[in-house]
């Protein structure tokens, strides 16, 4: 049995993917000491492994949202800075054989880095590769105006930069290894038919498929107001993206006389009572709805497209409708889309005619269907959480043997 630190970032979209893989670890009798918020505690422990909050000096938590890349770089760059003294002296003290880390971890590389421990990187989104998907000639230099117009937040990195390097003496290679945090051994939560470009990634890549949907969500029994012979549509706009009320009053105009049952998953700043709700609908707070299961028997999935909720529509052969919030979103839905398993709205567009149109083109052609349950099978082919746990077992295996023979 190994000891392993596991780095992650306190919000869903992060720590959900994560927990398969974490209780296979443990099934597979290794000792995981995961590190992250105190409101994530209960998922962490659900899963077998020990949680370990971070010190008071972390301060990013689940209720920050950002549209500005330095601002990312500024903030998790700093988060290493303030931390990683803390865990170096952790990790005198547990002797982890290894370290796997979320890609918008850095002090785990860093870590890794100094104390020469072998590290693993988890992608929660698609993979990040100069000649992939996302970092194109437009992403570069959206990225470049972007620098030009945050001087102050730029002066900030490097500094802070500099500040890692010349203590650590180790390398932060440019900005994008602060979000990417690329590793010898990176583990895609994806199909290589779902990843763009995926023939061009495989040499450090292993793409396991979704893991997300291995959670146990530990949630009572939510009953829906519906006919079961009618059609069942699930709109989530996710944990961050949730509380337009112009949105929802949209969609309770748009699918009120349709002879279909709509649950509808919204925010916390949302005053329930408030709207007007249909008698087709179920309206219900994000936490208080258990999307694994609702999943299981609906007919359309409407969310913002992040990873986890795209991939567990199509994990249940569920057509989507997605309506991205934000740039990753937006690649998101556009796999979705290459793949033939939904369609991609754009939020400025959206009216209660386009939203009816859209379900009724997506009930009237089962090739939506037929698609996202090809995406299932790809997913289900990758492998999961127990190809996951062989890779890294595999990987940290290897560079025993190379560090022993050294």
């Amino acid at each position: 049995m190994s000891k392993v630190f596991f780095f992650n970032i306190p919000f869903h979209g992060h720590v959900n993917p994560s927990l398969g893989l974490v209780r296979e670890l443990v099934k597979n009798g290794e000792e995981v000491i995961y590190y992250c918020n105190e409101s994530f505690r209960g998922k962490i422990e659900s899963t077998g492994a020990v949680f370990r909050g971070y010190s008071d000096k972390f301060y990013l938590d689940e209720n920050y949202v950002t549209y500005n890349l330095t601002d990312l770089f500024q903030v998790h760059l700093e988060l290493s800075a303030l931390i990683l003294d803390e865990l170096i002296e952790d990790v005198k003290k547990d002797k982890p054989a290894y370290i796997i880390h979320d890609t918008m971890c850095p002090w785990g590389k860093h870590l890794s880095k100094i104390t020469n421990i072998p590290a693993v990187n988890t992608f929660t989104t698609l993979a990040l590769e100069p000649d992939g998907f996302f970092l194109t000639a437009g992403f570069a230099l959206a990225l470049a105006f972007t620098i030009v117009k945050n001087i102050p937040n730029m002066t900030k990195i490097r500094k802070t930069k500099k500040l890692i390097e010349s203590k650590y003496n180790i390398k932060v290679s440019s900005l994008l290894d602060i979000v990417l945090n690329k590793e010898e051994l990176n583990l895609v939560y994806t199909s290589k038919e779902f990843q763009p470009k995926s023939e061009k990634l495989i040499k450090r890549y292993r793409f396991v498929g979704p893991s997300s949907m291995y959670r146990i969500e530990n949630m009572p029994e939510l009953k829906l107001n519906r006919n079961t012979d009618r059609p069942l549509i699930f709109i989530s706009m996710g944990t961050i993206f949730n509380n337009n009320i112009e949105f929802f009053n949209i969609c309770t105009k748009a699918f009120e006389n349709m002879d279909i049952d709509v649950l509808m998953s919204v925010g916390k700043s949302i005053d329930i009572p408030s709207l007007s709700i249909p008698d087709n609908f179920t309206v219900k707070y994000y936490f208080e709805v258990p999307q694994l299961e609702i999943l299981k028997e609906c007919n359309i999935f409407m969310t913002h497209g992040g990873m986890n909720s795209t991939q567990e529509g199509l994990f249940f052969g569920v057509p989507l409708i997605i309506i991205p919030q934000q740039q990753e979103q937006a690649h998101v839905a556009m796999q979705v889309v290459r793949s033939g398993s939904g369609i991609c709205l754009k939020k400025s567009k959206i009216t209660s005619e386009l939203l009816k149109n859209t379900v009724d083109k997506i009930m009237s052609d089962r090739s939506y269907r037929e698609n996202a349950l090809r995406m299932r099978d790809s997913f289900i082919k990758a492998g999961g959480p127990g190809k996951a746990v062989k890779e890294i077992l595999l990987y940290v295996g290897r560079k025993k043997i190379i560090n022993t023979s050294i």
